[in-house]
Formats: C-alpha cells, structure tokens, sequence
C-alpha cells in the first residue's frame, strides 16, 4: 500500500513546512487493540491520580507557549494572538476539569425510594476506549480538551486531528508524549476523512467529534450498526 503523506501548509502564505504520514486502517486497529489491553490499567487509577498526571499538560504548554502558538498560527493563519487564546484556554480547562474531577466523579448515594431498606449508589466508570474526531478551526483548543476529559474519566483516547492542520496534530501527540505517565493510553492518528472512519470502524467504546452535521451524520449512522455511543458538537449552532 502506498503510504499518504499530508503536508503542512500556512493558508495566510501559501509555504509548505512540514508533512507527516497518515495512518493506516492497519495501524488503527492496531492501536485500537493496544489500548483495549491497556484501558484497565489506566481505568483502575484513582481519581486523584489520574488529575495528578493531566496536570502535567498544563506545564508542558506553559513551558512551550511560544512554539505551541507559533505552530498554531502557522498551520491555521490566525495571528498570534488568537493562537494565544487557543493556549491560554485549554490551560484555562484542564485547571477548572482536574479541580472538579474528584468531586464529579465519586461515588454517590441516592435516595432508594419505597425500598427502604436498600442502599443505592451511582458510580461512574470509564467506557474503555474514547474515538475523538477533531476539527480544524480551533485544532489545539478542541483537540486536548476533549481528549483530557475523557482521560479524567478513566478512559484511553483514540485522537483523530484534521487533516487541515496537521502540523498542530503533530503538536498534540508530541504534548501528550510529553508525559510519559501519560503517553501509553493515547493515540493520535493522522488523516483525512478515511482514517477517521477506519476509527469509528474500530468500534471504540465511545465517541465524541466536533465538525460538520454532515459528517456527524456519517459517524451517527456507523456507531449505530454496533450501539457505540455517540456525543457531537456540531457547527452552524453559534448565535
């Protein structure tokens, strides 16, 4: 099979300044069995302890702010302070998740209604496996949050970046790299659209996109031939 390479370029200059080489629907379900094995391992961390290891992505985008937005102005054209948003927002998410996750997720008791003998509980636990399909319009702000959210819940992470800006795509796996407590429960795949069915085709255990309605039809119409769960924010919805 003849590899397909997605290059990077500056839409604001026309430059071309990087590539990198798309996934395989091999190399797809191949991660998707790599993480299946190892979802319990991070799934079975205490709450605390995952928030202790996320919180190490907000140093690494701190530390690196100006080479994370330089990329990011690079592959979209957006100026540098819109870029800088990008940055300064999902620092801003992955504080308020980790601060709230403990609370979020723990057990509770609920009311047992006319067993009045009884105790309930509701205690959330992970799915398994996130699909996370991005967009291009804000690739480093609605690529991590999603990803870390799921993380913060117990769950491994499929990522799917667009294809429109993939140097940013190659960010976010060399963020996640970045900590190694971190890096064996995610994965980011690179693609267009075919790496992005050859995800929803691997059945994760849920999935979450952000784009178009269209594709988000596509996706809904997949998951349901095998009952995955399905969450979509969809564009056309701003006021």
């Amino acid at each position: 099979m003849t590899e397909k390479i997605i290059p990077f370029f500056n839409p604001a200059t026309g430059e071309q300044f990087g590539e990198v080489k798309a996934a395989t629907p091999d190399e797809v379900m191949a991660a998707r069995e790599e993480l299946r094995q190892l979802a319990p391992v991070w799934g079975q961390k205490p709450v605390r302890e995952r928030v202790r290891i996320i919180k190490k992505l907000q140093r690494v985008l701190l530390e690196h702010t100006d080479y994370i937005t330089e990329t990011v102005t690079r592959d979209t054209g957006k100026s540098r302070q819109d870029a800088l948003i990008e940055v300064f927002v999902t620092v801003e998410k992955i504080h308020t998740y980790c601060k709230k996750a403990p609370r979020w997720l723990r057990r509770r008791r609920v009311s047992p209604g006319m067993y009045v003998f009884k105790q309930y509980f509701t205690e959330p636990r992970p799915y398994g496996t996130v699909g996370v399909i991005c967009p291009w319009n804000y690739p480093l702000e609605l690529t991590i949050p999603p990803a870390m959210t799921a993380l913060l819940a117990g769950n491994c992470v499929m990522i799917k970046p667009s294809e429109v800006t993939p140097a940013v795509g190659v960010l976010v796996e060399h963020i996640f790299n970045s900590v190694p407590e971190l890096a064996p429960y995610v994965r980011v795949l690179h693609g267009d659209g075919e790496v992005g069915a050859a995800v929803v085709a691997s059945k994760p255990d849920m999935l979450f996109m952000t784009g178009s309605t269209n594709t988000a039809k596509k996706i809904a119409q997949a998951a349901a031939e095998h009952l995955i769960p399905f969450r979509h924010e969809l564009g056309g919805k701003d006021p």
